[in-house]
């Protein structure tokens, strides 16, 4: 690794190094954070939730159709844009969709041990939440995706506190190769003026966060950053959200479980999951409070299999 490579942030493997990086500066991109076999395990079940890049270039409607009408979008709260320039524009928020997916195999990789264990790392917090968690696909053509640079502050109610132990991380694992005409996210770095953190971004440098699949770009609502365009024929970008916010953190949020909690998706993930997993939705530890013998039970008949015995140990 090279001083320059320490600097830019970009494509690092060392992951003290790495943290540090976010820490001082905000972003990082993870190089290979998660091995390319787990990723290509789980990719697998990707195309049961979006048409095939071969299948949606083959300028079939109904598959446009298919992939538009499938389609988490956040756009419409965005008007009409022109067709040229940065501008954030409705159909460039087409292509999410919400965790649990129907895929068993996107579910395990959304709380995949090597992700999760950086975010504790670069945030210096044990007891950490899952607040954003989808799958966002992109090909060329869609739309015209190139934004303006801005910052993430529509994570949090109050002004985001910039500092150790209040900090939130927002991360995109990627789930195929972000190479740099597919798309991949535009840093400017963090705030012109730290007494002003909103006044635009930073004079300088920018950085392309283009990586292989199984890197993951940390950032947070203070980095200006941005989506261009993808230009490749045929192209494609599918990115993982995994974003984290320490425990008790009411303030910041995004997505929630809650609602779909007693559907077959979330049903068949929480049976496969540790304490230590369900933690990150919210669930009690074994030896809190809220645990009884008769909820014990009752967690095993919600989630058939799951392993209860540590909270089962902890009543003793």
């Amino acid at each position: 690794m090279s001083a320059a490579d320490t600097t830019a942030g970009v494509g690092l493997t060392d992951l003290e190094v790495a943290a540090q990086h976010w820490q001082e500066h905000g972003w990082v991109l993870v190089d290979g954070l998660v091995p390319t076999a787990d990723i290509d395990h789980a990719v697998e079940e990707l195309w049961n939730l979006y048409p095939h890049p071969d299948e949606f270039h083959a300028d079939d409607p109904a598959v446009r159709d298919r992939f538009v009408g499938s389609s988490f979008n956040q756009g419409h709260k965005f008007p009409k844009a022109d067709a040229e320039g940065a501008a954030f524009r409705p159909k460039q928020f087409l292509g999410h969709n919400l965790f649990p997916y129907t895929s068993p195999r996107l579910n395990r990789l959304q709380v995949h041990p090597n992700v999760t264990a950086f975010a504790r790392l670069a945030m210096g917090i044990d007891d950490i939440r899952i607040y954003q968690a989808r799958i966002w696909g992109k090909y060329t053509g869609v739309t015209n995706y190139e934004q303006p640079f801005h910052q993430d502050r529509n994570h949090n109610v109050v002004p985001d506190r910039l500092e150790p132990g209040w900090w939130n991380l927002e991360g995109f694992l990627y789930l195929s190769d972000v190479e740099p005409d597919v798309a991949p996210t535009e840093i400017a770095g963090g705030p012109a003026d730290t007494s002003r953190p909103y006044d635009g971004p930073p004079e300088g440098e920018r950085f392309s966060a283009a990586g292989g699949r199984g890197s993951y770009l940390a950032y947070r609502p203070d980095v200006w950053h941005r989506g261009v365009d993808l230009t490749r024929p045929g192209g494609s970008r599918f990115l993982m959200s995994a974003s984290f916010k320490p425990a008790g953190a009411d303030w910041m949020g995004y997505d929630n479980v809650q609602p779909v909690t007693v559907g077959r998706p979330w049903i068949t993930f929480a049976a496969t999951c540790s304490p230590e997993e369900l933690a990150l939705f919210g669930a009690p530890l074994p030896g809190h409070p809220y645990w009884t013998p008769e909820l014990v039970n009752a967690l095993e008949r919600r989630y058939p299999g799951i392993d209860a015995s540590p909270y089962r140990a902890a009543l003793a």
